[in-house]
């Protein structure tokens, strides 16, 4: 059954809204949180809230390109069928203009994008199948795919891309090449039933996940040299008991999560991964986070409530929105961060609507420490 919600904003959600408006761009600073080597430092930080259209409300960020300058989000309607998101419009930010991307479907999303503007995604259709989209110089096209449908997740900066198709033992995970030859389906381990590629580096390093018959993940690298190998794990875990999963790459960095079945709790811990170097390394910060050529993480500090944040060596630097954390209980994010580390997006919160559900604004931090 659908609920129909009208939505209608109540006090909180209106001001919210109003301090967003009001302060686009707001410059404050704050103090490193955690393990700083040099307490006194501040970070200095811009906050911008990206354009949430007429007619629409809560914005979430999807995706971001290495360099920060475009930035991949979406709006849902003042009026939309539960679970929010089957209405979603997706859209592209750069240079202070919006484009919108007319990608058909249930939950709609640009999953990644480059510099230039060109972005990859997928949405669900009628049948509940996913379809893969590229969307390339103000075109939006399907991705050739089997019918039992597929996922594209990845694009680097020449427009080769990755993600996976869905067969009857899982998925398999696919490398779309720019040059427009076939489709590739990177090989599985020994071992592996299934596997999913999240992203692409721009040397062709590719990053994602196998599954074992017991559905147990394992980080994983598909060599641009042609050496494919599992990620490690954090110093302590058993590779054979941790779940892990790699989804961003930058340079020579890659992130994501793991976390241990049945060691306490299910949370989803941050890792990053020294590809280079070959080492893993438990993040301060929890789930999916996003990491800069420099090794630098963004994500969100556990907490109550859990706080948007990035981290830089063992300083955790804590990045807020327009209300205090003391007077909501929504989590915040950081979702995306650029190479160089200093062009943050994420998610905050801007209240609730008369129906109860949350509303976020999608917004941009531009951070330079002094």
């Amino acid at each position: 059954m659908q609920i129909k919600v009208k939505r209608r904003a109540r006090k909180a959600f209106a001001a919210g809204i109003a301090a967003v408006a009001a302060a686009g761009t707001a410059v404050f600073a704050v103090q490193f949180s955690a393990a700083a080597e040099n307490p006194s430092a501040a970070q200095t930080c811009v906050r911008e809230a990206l354009p949430i259209p007429e007619g629409l409300v809560s914005t979430r960020v999807s995706a971001m390109s290495d360099d920060g300058s475009v930035i991949a989000y979406y709006a849902l309607p003042l009026d939309q069928s539960w679970p929010d998101g089957l209405g979603a419009y997706p859209r592209l930010y750069a240079d202070g203009e919006v484009t919108d991307v007319p990608m058909p479907g249930n939950h709609p999303r640009i999953r990644d994008v480059n510099s230039l503007g060109n972005g990859t995604g997928y949405s669900t259709n009628a049948q509940g199948r996913d379809v893969p989209y590229v969307w390339s110089d103000g075109v939006l096209a399907k991705l050739p795919i089997a019918s039992t449908g597929g996922r594209a997740e990845g694009i680097n900066e020449h427009g080769d891309i990755v993600g996976s198709v869905q067969t009857a033992n899982g998925g398999v995970p696919l490398l779309w090449p720019a040059d427009g030859s076939a489709r590739v389906r990177l090989p599985l381990p020994a071992g592996a039933t299934s596997g999913y590629a999240h992203d692409i580096g721009d040397d062709g390093t590719i990053i994602g996940a196998v599954y074992n018959e017991n559905g147990t993940a394992t980080a994983y690298r598909w060599g641009a040299d042609g050496v494919n190998e599992p990620l490690p794990v954090p110093a302590g875990a058993d590779p054979t008991q941790a779940f892990s999963i790699a989804v961003d790459i930058n340079g020579d960095w890659a992130s994501g999560q793991f976390f241990v079945p049945g060691a306490g709790s299910a949370q989803a811990l941050g890792v990053r991964w020294n590809l280079a170097e070959g080492t893993a390394e438990r993040t301060l910060l929890d789930r999916d986070v996003a990491v800069s050529a420099t090794g630098i993480v963004a994500g969100y500090l556990p907490g109550t409530p859990d706080m948007a944040a990035f981290q830089d060596g063992d300083t955790v630097v804590e990045l807020h929105g327009v209300i205090p954390p003391e007077e909501r209980e929504m989590q915040e994010s950081a979702q995306e961060i650029s190479a160089d580390g200093t062009v943050i997006a994420g998610d905050i919160y801007i209240g609730d609507d008369e129906a109860g559900l949350a509303n976020f604004n999608a917004v941009v931090w531009t951070c330079h420490r002094s």
